[in-house]
């Protein structure tokens, strides 16, 4: 990833609508359907610049992971972290109750099957994983370009990567309500008549936009106990292992 990108993530994690709002949404789920017991070990894989070891601290002793030493800076100031590549994660198996792995398999250096069994290998039996990723190839942007995307997934294909090791108690796609202005904006790129630029949206809108945005996004936590979205702007799957 670029590493002006780093910095503004990192600078807008606390207030940009669709970081607030991911992070209510897997607040909710891990609440859902995370053992109610203390002391669980928990692993974020590819924590960037660390938002999420702050909530996720909440439930257990959690450790982030990060290959990148630019993103490793920011995410140590928000938790415990170390140096690793998703490929080859330095624990043993069947280590952690809880392996999250949040927008990291779309990328460009990651080679997916061994991700995933890596997944697989250090989350205990029983243990659950809570992957979400970019969604829908053909839903490119300048994000994209910023981030480095190599191939933004379905739900169907976690499902695929996951289901013979884990059953699947959660899978749905995210952002739902907001996915028909998310793709009136982004359509121009999509067919071709603007340049991506491989810029960040968050830098770039209005603090009342913003909030009315979260505002709307928040509905989405209330919705999810109860059904599955049929398309958004990523797709997330939450699993158990057998």
């Amino acid at each position: 990833m670029l590493k002006t990108k780093y910095k503004n993530i990192f600078d807008h994690q606390d207030s940009y609508w669709w970081y607030k709002g991911m992070a209510a949404i897997n607040i909710l789920l891990l609440k859902k359907y995370l053992p109610k017991k203390n002391n669980l070990k928990i692993l974020d894989i590819g924590c960037g610049t660390g938002a999420a070891l702050l909530y996720l601290s909440d439930f257990g002793d959690v450790i982030g992971v990060d290959k990148s030493d630019e993103a490793l800076k920011f995410a140590k100031t928000r938790g415990k972290v170390m140096k690793g590549d998703i490929a080859s994660l330095p624990f043993k198996d069947d280590t952690f109750d809880l392996v999250v792995c949040l927008d990291v398999l779309y990328h460009e250096w990651v080679h997916t099957k061994k991700a995933f069994l890596e997944i697989k290998r250090v989350v205990k039996p029983g243990g659950i994983v809570l992957i979400r990723e970019p969604a829908f190839d053909w839903f490119r942007s300048s994000e994209d370009i910023a981030s480095q995307t190599k191939h933004r997934f379905t739900t169907n294909e976690l499902k695929r990567e996951l289901m013979q090791s884990f059953d699947i108690v959660k899978l749905t796609y995210l952002n739902f309500f907001l996915f028909p202005i998310a793709f009136l904006k982004r359509l121009p790129e999509i067919i071709g008549i603007k340049k991506k630029k491989g810029i960040s949206d968050a830098s770039s809108i209005s603090p009342v936009c913003n909030n009315i945005l979260f505002y709307i996004f928040l509905t989405e936590p209330m919705v999810l106990n109860y059904i599955n979205f049929p398309f958004g702007t990523s797709a997330l799957c939450v699993a158990r292992k057998k």
